[in-house]
C-alpha cells in the first residue's frame, strides 16, 4: 500500500509541476521546513526541499512567475522558456519521491513523470495562447489565479488522500491530451488570420477563382476519393474550417482547400490537413443555403440547413469579400439557382432620383383625384 501511495504522490508532483513548478517546490519545501507535514518516515528524501536555499530560490522564482503569468503574451513567453524546465523538474521531483530504488525503475518513472509534466505544460501553454487572443487581460488573471489555486488544492489532496488525487490527476492528463491539439489548431488558425488581416491593409482583395495552387498530395488525395480517376478541378481556394456542426468528417480549425470538380456538379470536395496527413470530405449542396458573413478577421462562407440545424463555415482571409461572393455565385449556379450573393447596399433599397420624381407625381395625381 505504501508503494502505491508513493507512486501516486510522484504522479501528483509531476502533474502539478506542469502547471507551476516553482509554487509546488516552494509550498512543499516551506511545509517541510516549518514542520507542517512530517515526511521523516514516508518520503525522507524529500527533506531536501525544506533547505532554506531551496525554499528561498523557489519563492523568488514563484514571485517572478506570479506577475509575468498575468500579463498577456508575457505569460506565453514565460511558458515557452519553461517547456524544458517544467518536465525536467517534474521528473526530478518524482524520482526524489521514490527514494533509493532500482536504477531501471528510476529511469522509467522519470520518463513517465516528465511526459506527464510536458502534457500538462502544453495544455497550459495552449490555453494561454487562446486567452491571449481576447482583447482584455482579465481572462489571463483569472486563469493564473485558478492554476495557483489548483496547485495548492492538489498538494493538499495528495497529502490527505493520495489515491483519490492520483485518479483526478490521471483524468486531467487524459483531458489535456484530448484538448491540447484542438487548442493549438485554434492558435495556428488565429495567427494565420491575424497575419493576413495585417497584410491586407492597402492591398486589393480582388481574387479570381482558379484551379491553380493544388499540391501533388492534394491532387492525389482527390483522385483517390474519385476512385482513381484523374481529378479535373474547375476551381479551388484555400480556407480554414470554422464551425462544423453535423457535417461529419470535418476537423475544426484545420487548413485545406475547397475544390469544385467539373465532373461532380452540385458537390463540394474539401482536402485538408490534420496532423501530418491529408484527409478528404465531400458533401452535396442540395437543400443547403449559402451566405457570406463578414467577421473582423475573416470572410466566412456559411452553409446551413434551416430544417436539421446543420452548419458549416469556411473562413477566407480578411479582405476577401469579393472572392467569397464569387464562390457563392459559382455554387448557386451549380445548384441551378440565380446568383444573389452580393450584399444589399443603401442604393439597392432606396429609390433613385428619377424614381422619387415619379413617386411624387403619382402622389400628386392621387391627391387631385381625391379632391375631385
Amino acid at each position: 500500500m505504501h508503494t502505491l501511495e508513493t507512486l501516486c504522490t510522484a504522479l501528483g508532483f509531476a502533474t502539478l509541476s506542469g502547471l507551476n513548478l516553482y509554487l509546488v517546490v516552494f509550498v512543499a519545501g516551506l511545509s517541510i521546513q516549518q514542520g507542517w507535514v512530517d515526511i521523516s518516515t514516508t518520503y525522507p528524501d524529500l527533506a531536501i526541499l525544506g533547505d532554506p536555499v531551496v525554499v528561498t530560490l523557489a519563492g523568488v522564482l514563484f514571485c517572478l512567475q506570479f506577475f509575468s503569468d498575468k500579463v498577456p503574451w508575457v505569460d506565453s513567453l514565460w511558458d515557452s522558456v519553461h517547456t524544458l524546465i517544467r518536465p525536467v523538474g517534474g521528473a526530478l521531483l518524482a524520482i526524489t519521491t521514490l527514494g533509493p530504488t532500482n536504477p531501471v525503475f528510476e529511469v522509467s518513472i522519470g520518463l513517465l513523470a516528465g511526459g506527464a509534466s510536458l502534457v500538462v505544460h502544453n495544455f497550459k501553454a495552449g490555453t494561454r495562447l487562446v486567452l491571449n487572443a481576447s482583447p482584455e487581460p482579465v481572462s489571463n488573471i483569472v486563469a493564473s489565479v485558478s492554476e495557483d489555486a489548483a496547485v495548492l488544492a492538489g498538494l493538499g489532496l495528495m497529502y490527505v488522500h493520495p489515491l483519490v488525487a492520483a485518479l483526478l490527476f490521471l483524468g486531467f492528463i487524459g483531458a489535456s491530451l484530448y484538448l491540447t491539439p484542438k487548442l493549438f489548431r485554434r492558435v495556428k488558425a488565429f495567427f494565420w488570420l491575424w497575419t493576413h488581416k495585417l497584410l491586407s491593409f492597402g492591398v486589393s482583395g480582388e481574387r479570381e477563382l482558379s484551379n491553380a495552387g493544388l499540391t501533388a498530395s492534394e491532387i492525389q488525395k482527390l483522385s483517390l476519393a474519385l476512385g482513381g480517376r484523374k481529378a479535373d478541378p474547375e476551381w479551388s481556394t484555400p480556407v480554414v474550417i470554422g464551425r462544423a456542426k453535423r457535417f461529419p468528417g470535418f476537423v475544426s480549425m484545420t487548413f485545406g482547400r475547397i475544390i469544385v470538380e467539373s465532373s461532380c456538379p452540385g458537390v463540394i470536395h474539401f482536402v485538408g490537413r490534420s496532423w501530418w496527413r491529408h484527409y478528404h470530405v465531400k458533401f452535396a449542396l442540395a437543400g443547403l443555403e449559402i451566405i457570406r458573413e463578414h467577421r473582423f478577421l475573416s470572410e466566412d462562407v456559411v452553409f446551413f440547413d434551416t430544417e436539421d440545424g446543420r452548419r458549416l463555415v469556411f473562413k477566407l482571409a480578411a479582405n476577401r469579400g469579393a472572392l467569397a461572393d464569387r464562390i457563392i455565385d459559382s455554387l448557386r449556379i451549380s445548384q441551378g439557382q440565380s446568383p444573389r450573393s452580393r450584399p444589399l447596399t443603401p442604393a439597392d433599397v432606396m429609390p433613385l432620383p428619377s424614381d422619387r420624381v415619379m413617386l411624387a407625381e403619382e402622389s400628386a395625381d392621387t391627391a387631385s383625384e381625391s379632391r375631385v
